[in-house]
């Protein structure tokens, strides 16, 4: 792709109001250019001198984190969220990213964007990574609290074509997350879902947990509620192990090499990208600082250049054609 990125960010969704995105905008990527969206006037004063490579989008309402997704997003009809969510659907920008309420975004990425034609429900992925170890995509991680079977089968589709278009995995290998490998673990939705997914290419089984970091699949598959438990406690240990290192290690030179260390090969994607929607959609922590928003900024051109929406689409396309096939026969 020869021009320039734009990608739309959410200036005031976060845990901390504009202040992170503001950083992340002076200090993020060079090579996008970026539509901050919120209160123009009030991040204007903030911001103070706009940067070359940003254009500020009013927008006067913002969703708050303790908001009802469905109240806010339809009682508040120019907030952040959905001016930024219109900003792709227009082809205003390639891409949004938010820190925002999550269930907000993803019902504003929803209405704007529309669903991929063939997808029920939408996932949040993110990747893990392990020394030594390929990446692995875990989904989803919030955006679908409870998942029936059928669309655990929708995720485990989506998450493989997220792992061919971004991370160059040829022939993805899914596992479906379960308290066991036998066909018996699980409760309804794993045993009927390891059933319908046995059909699936490259479909590896039920795994535990602790197999996301085993190098045995490149795509572990799971419902909103756990998904979210499991980044959450990963994340949070990830951070006490990290204590721990650099208590460890005497120096304030050696305490930031082990810091930089342990986060370059463990920490995981700094937002979950949005499958199953018309475009790219990031959604970050709350509470993330600059540094991850300028990665979720990064993270979304990457989604962008790798055409991730695309190859969705088309496998979900595919899928379709040759069902309608097989009624013909």
């Amino acid at each position: 792709m020869s021009r320039r990125l734009v990608i739309a960010v959410d200036g005031v969704g976060g845990d901390a109001g504009p202040e992170p995105v503001l950083e992340a905008v002076r200090t993020g990527p060079p090579d996008v250019d970026l539509l901050l969206v919120g209160p123009e006037a009030e991040l204007r004063e903030r911001l103070g001198a706009v940067p070359e490579h940003v254009r500020l989008v009013d927008a006067r309402d913002a969703v708050g984190m303790g908001d009802d997704p469905v109240s806010a997003t339809w009682g508040k009809r120019r907030s952040s969220l959905l001016v930024a969510a219109e900003a792709v659907r227009n082809g205003q920008a390639d891409a949004m990213v938010t820190p925002g309420n999550s269930g907000a975004a993803v019902l504003a990425a929803a209405v704007r964007l529309r669903r991929v034609p063939g997808v029920r429900n939408l996932a949040l992925a993110t990747t893990l990574r392990g020394p030594g170890l390929g990446p692995t995509v875990l989904l989803d991680i919030g955006a679908t609290v409870v998942a029936q079977p059928e669309w655990l089968v929708e995720f485990a589709v989506m998450g493989a074509e997220f792992a061919k278009a971004r991370l160059g995995v040829p022939r993805p290998r899914i596992g479906l997350v379960s308290n066991g490998t036998e066909a018996l673990k699980g409760g309804p939705a794993q045993r009927d879902a390891h059933l319908l997914l046995a059909t699936l290419p490259g479909y590896a089984g039920q795994i535990e947990a602790y197999d996301v970091f085993g190098d045995r699949v490149d795509v572990a598959v799971t419902d909103g509620f756990t998904g979210d438990v499991m980044l959450k406690m990963y994340e949070r240990t990830l951070d006490l192990t990290a204590q721990v290192a650099v208590d460890a290690v005497a120096g304030a030179a050696g305490k930031r090499a082990v810091s930089a260390a342990v986060r370059a090969a463990l920490a995981a994607d700094r937002g979950g990208v949005l499958l199953g929607v018309g475009g790219v959609c990031v959604v970050c922590h709350g509470a993330a600082p600059a540094r991850d928003l300028a990665e979720a900024i990064a993270l979304a051109a990457d989604c962008v250049r790798a055409d991730v929406t695309g190859r969705i689409a088309a496998a979900f396309g595919g899928a379709r054609r040759a069902a309608r096939e097989e009624a013909l026969l």
